[in-house]
């Protein structure tokens, strides 16, 4: 099971004055009331004298200023300058602010081993969101060779802190078993830790653990309320896994109204295979009155979105006219789409349009490509297909070995037709070519189903 790790954390900043004198405390409170007003021109103005003399808070201000564009341009490099000073005097929050503007290279050349030093000089004060940066750094090897013991300590400082990110990527380390052994009691004590502060990706990982069963008695019903708490703090994957749960009612009665709910929040996220259920119950009338319009439009965004299913869908509503005029000429456009990513049906449906001229001009060998593709990938209506070609000789040689051999394979695996064929072809070939059709159909089955068990 795998979830995924928290991006770098920013800091939320802080103004701390470093009050030295009664008349610079004043100065520096009329600038920190101007700046919680939101007057950052009259706080620049106030603290800048203050910070030109050497006042580290003021400095830190200033900075702080320059670093947001607070009433002044965003300024990175003005916003170093007056950071440093205080960094180097020991501010953490001045060091962690440092590091961030040398990590991401915003405005300034991007300097990981300066964000490094920083970072560990805040680290080593403590600061928990610097700890889990350094932690990051070293994990993925930015400004430093990756040192995964390094990185697991700094997220162990950062998360017994209390951090929630530190804690979901602590989780997740054990969870996978990187770098460590696999430890799913472990994973799920920091998971907790996070989803109780909101962690919406922990709260997803820990309903995963339930659902697929990963390291503890799989059980829908307690994965169902992890679901629905990432999936009601918007958390996308959460939304998507709550609506197949209600739709194949897993752990909960089926309830496809519910399913439509967290289908359309996912999809509306952009989730693609989250449009294309939609889509589908839209077309069946699942849950909702049956609206192919509304079938159609999340269809369109999936495959849009390039998700082969959803464009062998719009394919189809095209080719059979449902809910909107036949159009065969659009129905290849979007069969073709699809092929070309390898989906089977669309490949098998393709070919068929070749065969027959449907939208298209005729073309015996196009259909004959598209059918071996699908056949290939174990679609039966198109190994059935393809040995109908090679039985009449059409966009190929006739050959009536290679004839059998699809019909034989297309039912074993189910086709009827197939079967019906199998048995015409065989009355009329020689029991050698029967006999060696048959073979090689077997020799395919096996390897077919040896590279299926192999996934």
């Amino acid at each position: 099971m795998s979830t995924f790790f928290h991006k770098c954390l920013w800091r939320i900043l802080l103004l701390t004055p470093l009050i030295c004198s009664v008349a610079r405390g004043d100065e520096f409170q009329v600038g920190l009331e101007a700046f919680n007003s939101e007057d950052y021109q009259t706080a620049l103005a106030v603290w800048m004298p203050l910070a030109e003399s050497g006042d580290f808070s003021a400095m830190y201000n200033v900075g702080l200023i320059y670093d947001e564009g607070l009433g002044v341009s965003v300024d990175k490099s003005k916003a170093l300058e007056w950071y440093l000073p205080a960094a180097k005097e020991g501010d953490v929050a001045a060091q962690f602010n440092v590091a961030t503007i040398y990590d991401f290279g915003d405005g300034v050349p991007e300097d990981n081993e300066k964000a490094i030093y920083w970072y560990t000089a805040a680290a080593q004060q403590a600061d928990e969101q610097a700890q889990y940066n350094l932690a990051m750094m070293y994990a993925t090897g930015e400004g430093v060779d990756a040192d995964y013991e390094e990185a697991i300590r700094w997220y162990q400082l950062s998360a017994d802190q209390g951090l929630a990110a530190a804690q979901h990527n602590l989780a997740h380390i054990y969870d996978v078993g990187t770098y460590v052994p696999e430890d799913n009691q472990a994973a799920m004590s920091w998971y907790l830790k996070a989803a109780d502060q909101g962690d919406r990706d922990s709260q997803y990982a820990i309903a995963l653990m339930y659902d697929e069963g990963d390291g503890f008695i799989e059980d829908a019903p307690v994965a169902i309320e992890w679901y629905t708490r990432a999936a009601e703090g918007g958390h996308l994957n959460a939304r998507f896994n709550l609506a197949i749960m209600y739709d194949v009612g897993e752990g909960v009665a089926e309830d496809n109204a519910a399913a439509i709910k967290w289908y359309t929040a996912a999809a509306q996220q952009g989730h693609a295979n989250s449009q294309l259920n939609l889509g589908i119950m839209y077309e069946n009338g699942e849950g909702v009155p049956a609206d192919p319009e509304q079938a159609m439009k999340w269809y369109r965004m999936a495959a849009d979105q390039g998700l082969s299913d959803a464009q062998y869908a719009v394919a189809i509503m095209f080719d059979e006219g449902v809910g909107l005029p036949e159009d065969n000429v659009a129905a290849i456009a979007w069969y073709t789409r699809a092929a070309e990513q390898g989906n089977a049906q669309a490949q098998n449906n393709l070919g068929a349009m070749y065969d027959a001229g449907e939208g298209i001009a005729p073309n015996d060998k196009e259909a004959i490509r598209w059918y071996a593709m699908a056949a290939d990938q174990g679609n039966a209506i198109a190994q059935n297909n393809l040995g109908a070609m090679y039985y009449a000789g059409e966009g190929t040689r006739k050959n009536k070995t290679e004839a059998y051999k699809w019909f034989y394979i297309a039912g074993e695996l189910g086709n009827d037709d197939a079967r019906d064929n199998r048995q015409l072809a065989a009355e009329n070939m020689r029991k050698s070519q029967v006999k060696k059709a048959t073979r090689l159909a077997q020799q395919w089955l096996k390897e077919f189903e040896n590279a299926a068990s192999e996934y």
